[in-house]
């Protein structure tokens, strides 16, 4: 870095208009163009900070090259003009420019035509320029010297710059080939680190985001950045700056840290242990941005890629297990009413040859039949849920007859517990699909029952708040942990503490009931014990939500049937 050439990972074979060649290899990756604005902000700087570019060697170097030149003359004197001495001085200077730099190139000139003057035009070992002829010699000479050796300098000066463009950007078309051509993350990872360490003469890591305040590095790195400095490392991903060595930010650090970031996310920083002291130029710093950006492009294609395979499986699980879920429900269903009809039959007609433990076990039969029989029309439930195949029909209807009906579907599952309904006189019609309706209500009281000790009271409470019609059922019993609040209303859910033999549907189902009518259901915990459901019905629910109810995408789909 600093006054070091970037030596081009691969050889130039062909000269060229890089701008052109490299999209040509690139592979599809965006190009960063690096021949801009930058570049001529670069070059005036360049200018600005050694307005002569030449080191204390290259001076020295000019007025020895001048000095040789000149004591080799001196033995010609006899034999050629001082004139032609003139010109032989004035091609030295020419060609001494293309090796050396402007200032160098200026001192040999000026000196070149004082010795010309004192050693060869007359009078010799003179500084007496003796008439205007020779006077106008020397003053063309010095001209035709300083002219020539300038431009020769800047077409050098130039050549030198192009050829540090070409060799930028066929090390930015490596990088991104090198990412293009890996085979997965971690490989992609460990080219470009090698890649980025090779230009820049550094040990290369990179450091990936773990977390809030939290970085991770990848193990392809060659640096392990020390714990001191991971904080520095931290500063520039959270800040979007570089930071550490040769920079504003935190300077005395060991390493370079540029954050590796896009249009829109920030994905981690890359770290650079340069190898020498020399602070790297305006030319390089640009670079260094342009492979930090590639390298986050990389990291971000991956990333959104390996998102994209996710959902993509996720979805196509979720398709299968509806599908399968389905099969299994409609195939069930005819050996259910069979084993349902014939234990009926036994019960009815042969009981009387049969012994009270016998008819004890039928009614066991019966009673597991209808349960799986329920379990199967849940599922079919939440199948058509998910499919959009529910719609509510809308229409005005009685919440105390809604509140009959529901007890009534739920008398077995109450008959241990002391049911209190309290309804708010005056209640209106409420709209709403009455058999939806009086699923999702009965299906709130089964539960309460469910994971209640008997004896225990369930309180169902019907008024109209702030223009919505409210429900509410709470129970008196252990309450609900709160680890398990937030996913209650997931399929197949089981909160670790519930007892066995739900199954894991019935809240789901509430919920998609309920946002069919455009309401809402939530669940919390009483303050004097217990669960507390709410059902929020709008009274003049909007068309949209009227249509249809869909059960919330969830993140993954058992094929286990855990307890409601």
């Amino acid at each position: 870095m600093g006054k070091h050439e970037i030596t081009p990972p691969e050889p130039i074979t062909e000269l060229g208009d890089a701008d052109q060649r490299l999209p040509k290899g690139s592979g599809g990756v965006d190009v960063r163009g690096l021949q801009s604005k930058e570049d001529a902000a670069a070059r005036a700087a360049d200018l600005k900070a050694q307005p002569y570019g030449s080191t204390l060697r290259e001076y020295l170097t000019a007025i020895g090259v001048i000095v040789a030149m000149t004591w080799v003359l001196t033995f010609t004197r006899s034999l050629i003009s001082f004139q032609a001495s003139a010109w032989i001085l004035i091609t030295v200077v020419v060609v001494m420019a293309a090796y050396v730099g402007r200032g160098a190139t200026l001192l040999g000139t000026v000196f070149s035509a004082l010795l010309w003057d004192y050693f060869f035009e007359p009078p010799i070992h003179s500084f007496t320029i003796a008439g205007f002829d020779d006077q106008l010699l020397f003053g063309l000479y010095l001209v035709i010297a300083l002219v020539l050796g300038q431009l020769t300098v800047r077409i050098r000066r130039q050549e030198m710059a192009e050829r540090g463009r070409q060799e930028r950007a066929e090390a930015l078309q490596k990088l991104m080939r090198e990412a293009a051509e890996a085979g997965g993350f971690d490989e992609m990872i460990s080219r470009t680190t090698r890649q980025t360490a090779k230009v820049f003469k550094a040990e290369a890591a990179v450091l990936l985001a773990a977390g809030p305040g939290k970085l991770a590095a990848h193990p392809a790195g060659m640096w392990t950045v020390p714990k001191e400095e991971m904080a520095v490392a931290v500063w520039a991903f959270e800040n979007g700056q570089a930071a550490g060595r040769f920079t504003a930010n935190f300077p005395t650090a060991a390493g370079i840290y540029a954050p590796l970031m896009t249009m829109d996310t920030r994905v981690g920083v890359l770290a650079l242990k340069p190898g020498h002291a020399a602070e790297p130029g305006i030319h390089l710093r640009n670079l260094l941005d342009a492979f930090a950006e590639q390298i986050a492009l990389a990291i971000n294609r991956y990333q959104v890629h390996e998102i994209s395979e996710k959902a993509k499986l996720l979805s196509e699980s979720e398709r299968l297990s509806k599908t399968l879920l389905n099969s299994i429900s409609h195939e069930i269903r005819t050996p259910l009413a069979i084993i349902h009809t014939a234990t009926a039959y036994l019960l009815d007609f042969e009981s009387r040859g049969f012994s009270a433990s016998q008819n004890e076990m039928l009614l066991e039969i019966q009673e597991a039949t209808e349960r799986l029989n329920r379990l199967v029309g849940r599922v079919l439930e939440v199948t058509r849920l998910e499919t959009g195949h529910v719609r509510a029909k809308i229409a005005p209807g009685e919440v105390s007859e809604l509140v009959q009906m529901a007890e009534g579907e739920t008398r077995k599952e109450l008959a241990g517990h002391r049911l209190v309904v309290d309804l708010a006189p005056d209640l209106p019609l409420v709209p709403m699909d009455f058999e939806l309706m009086t699923h999702t209500l009965s299906n709130l009281m089964s539960n309460a029952a469910f994971h209640t000790p008997p004896g225990t009271m369930i309180r169902l409470e019907a008024r109209v708040e702030e223009g919505s019609l409210v429900l509410s059922v709470a129970d008196e019993g252990p309450g609900i942990p709160p680890d398990s609040l937030p996913h209650l209303f997931e399929k197949f859910y089981r909160a670790p503490n519930a007892r066995t033999g739900g199954t894991g549907l019935g809240l789901s189902l509430v919920k998609g009931f309920v946002e069919a009518h455009g309401g809402q259901v939530t669940a919390e915990n009483r303050a004097t014990g217990g669960a507390l459901f709410r059902i929020l019905l709008p009274l003049n629910p909007p068309a949209a939500k009227q249509a249809t109810g869909k059960l919330p995408r969830q993140n993954s789909v058992s094929l286990s049937y855990p307890a409601l």
